[in-house]
């Protein structure tokens, strides 16, 4: 497992784009999508260690931890923020893909997190999705 940093960014290996809170929110349910890098809080995530190389993933912004939207196990189920509960689907194992590149799956439905569509622009949603090992299901951890 790499030696990560306490708090960074995750960025794209395809957009180089960010996760990002959408518009700041701080509440449950609020959408993780893909933006431009400015560094704010809403984009910085501190990697909590688990156990059993599991992960949450905390916004620094709002305290909450990634979650998969309603326990769902499908692909393209959205990733949003709640509030931590400790179940599987808001626990992540890092996945190291070498090259310093890495996949963030879901505990719960083994599906990796995804740029939907491909897209390269700022709002795209992040969803899961099972792993075809395109870059827009491969990122940085700055």
């Amino acid at each position: 497992m790499a030696d990560f940093p306490s708090v960074g960014i995750w960025q794209s290996r395809h957009s180089l784009k960010v996760l990002d809170v959408r518009d700041w929110r701080a509440d449950n349910g609020a959408p993780i999508q893909q933006w431009d890098v400015h560094y704010g809080n809403n984009q910085l995530f501190r990697i909590e260690p688990l156990g059993g190389d599991q992960f949450a993933l905390r916004s620094v912004h709002s305290n909450l931890v990634l979650d998969v939207t309603g326990w769902s196990t499908d692909n393209g189920a959205p990733i949003q923020q709640w509030d931590w509960h400790g179940g599987n689907n808001q626990r992540f194992w890092i996945d190291d893909l070498g090259g310093d590149q890495f996949a963030l799956r879901s505990v719960h439905s083994n599906l990796v997190l995804d740029v939907t569509g491909w897209s390269a622009d700022n709002g795209a949603p992040i969803q899961q999705w099972d792993w075809h090992g395109g870059n827009n299901q491969k990122y940085w951890f700055k």
